[in-house]
């Protein structure tokens, strides 16, 4: 009975409602024909002007296809200052097709750093489009060196870079380290015609294989000015070990890398048994870079940011613009006043918050530094690694075992902060191995406090 009441009432008030928007449609409808006739061809007109501008600005914010202007994204008309033209066909023929918010081009105001995540066609890889710089900075760089070529700010910077007092020699000489060296990049500190050499070896922005032509120098040169990374990618590849993301191509202002993965700073409430993994492989990078070939590389810019996981827990370096390289042969060659002896990186105490202090005079002059597990235990692993949101470290919250069959706190400790010279060398190896234990849950532990106990 209840029921029937309740949708007999409700039913009553819809009837209502229905009357009274009938009412105010009648009564609006009436007013339109007592218009006069003028009036009703500007409200007409209004209302379709106000629609097509509603639907123009809905197309506008929400286009989904920023790739079909390759030109305005990658601003490729102002190659050869640039990074290179080898993935642009990826671009015209749709083999990326970018996602996210990457998808509206209104909303790269809120993407300041320029990253742009993407998916390939056909097998749906997730890559990563950087344009290495902010659109402010670029614009910036490209002011200052049409000032250099006397030329009014806005000039046509593909013309007039071959214009500028820097990059005038490189029409009739070759590109040379000092060159490089006085861009500021940071791959290029300790400059060498080796790393030179390697870098023209694997460069893959050619025009015409094996020939070099000014074009090219003039985009190797650029790179080093705004952001050394695309170069770093292609000297030192994924695919000869190095702990970088797969070097994809350039198109214009932007580069196209794989998808490393998530971000290290995701990974801080994880199991311990989980970051003991990350900080293992964490601590294998440091060591991959320090002696895995005759060209060391140096961490400067060691935060959570910088690092990504992916779901099998292999870490990668992602972000690569302030590395520095040394060259040990030419280290060798040359045998400054103590080259041979290591040198050993200063702690860097800073007051409670995250900062890494290094010489590059001093990596440049010596074979061996113990930087690198200096920069990864004092800015990453140790309690000294404080970040906004994180006061402990990474490795945070230690097992019992952690701490007392392994010892991993005082390691760590001497690891950012040794209390004898050579620390760092004497326990990197012990920290190495003690975290491979416990990210494979080792039971070694378990074993020798049995053994105590019996």
């Amino acid at each position: 009975m209840n029921s029937e009441l309740r949708n007999r009432k409700s039913e009553n008030n819809f009837k209502a409602g229905m009357a009274r928007f009938e009412n105010v449609m009648g009564d609006s409808v009436l007013k339109m024909k007592m218009m006069p006739s003028r009036f009703k061809a500007i409200f007409f007109l209004s209302a379709v002007l106000s629609l097509a501008f509603y639907l123009y600005l809905a197309n506008w914010l929400f286009r989904s296809n920023p790739e079909d202007d390759v030109e305005s994204l990658f601003n490729t008309d102002k190659c050869p200052a640039c990074y290179g033209g080898s993935a642009c066909g990826m671009f015209y023929y749709k083999q990326i097709e970018l996602s996210g918010i990457s998808k509206f081009r209104t909303l790269d105001i809120l993407n300041g750093k320029n990253v742009h995540f993407a998916t390939m066609r056909p097998d749906g890889r997730e890559v990563v489009v950087k344009k290495l710089a902010a659109d402010t900075q670029l614009r910036e760089l490209d002011e200052k060196l049409c000032v250099e070529a006397k030329r009014p700010v806005g000039c046509d910077i593909a013309r007039v870079i071959t214009r500028t007092d820097r990059v005038l020699p490189f029409r009739t000489e070759p590109l040379l380290p000092k060159h490089l060296k006085g861009t500021g990049a940071f791959m290029f500190s300790c400059p060498s015609y080796r790393l030179l050499d390697a870098v023209w070896t694997k460069f893959q922005e050619y025009k015409k294989k094996n020939e070099i032509f000014l074009s090219d120098k003039v985009q190797v040169f650029y790179m080093s000015l705004v952001n050394q990374e695309s170069l770093l990618l292609q000297t030192f590849p994924k695919s000869e070990g190095w702990p970088f993301p797969e070097y994809l191509g350039s198109c214009g202002r932007g580069i196209v890398v794989e998808n490393a993965g998530r971000p290290l700073s995701q990974f801080v409430d994880s199991s311990f048994l989980i970051r003991a993994g990350i900080a293992y492989e964490l601590m294998k990078i440091a060591d991959t870079l320090t002696t895995k070939s005759d060209f060391a590389l140096y961490l400067t810019d060691v935060n959570y940011e910088n690092f990504a996981v992916d779901h099998s827990g292999k870490v990668t370096v992602i972000d690569l613009e302030n590395i520095i390289v040394v060259d040990k042969l030419s280290i060798q060659a040359r045998k400054p006043t103590g080259f041979d002896q290591p040198y050993e990186a200063i702690f860097s105490d800073c007051e409670g918050t995250n900062c890494l202090l290094f010489q590059s005079e001093e990596l440049c002059k010596h074979l061996n530094s113990d930087h690198n597990y200096n920069a990864i235990c004092r800015n990453l692993l140790s309690s000294y690694a404080v970040e906004p949101g994180m006061p402990q470290g990474f490795l945070h919250s230690m097992p019992e075992e952690a701490k007392d069959y392994w010892d991993l706190e005082h390691l760590l400790e001497e690891c950012a902060r040794p209390r004898q010279p050579g620390g760092r060398w004497r326990v990197k190896d012990k920290l190495i191995k003690a975290l491979e234990a416990l990210k494979d849950g080792s039971l070694d532990h378990q074993k020798v406090l049995g053994e105590e106990k019996d």
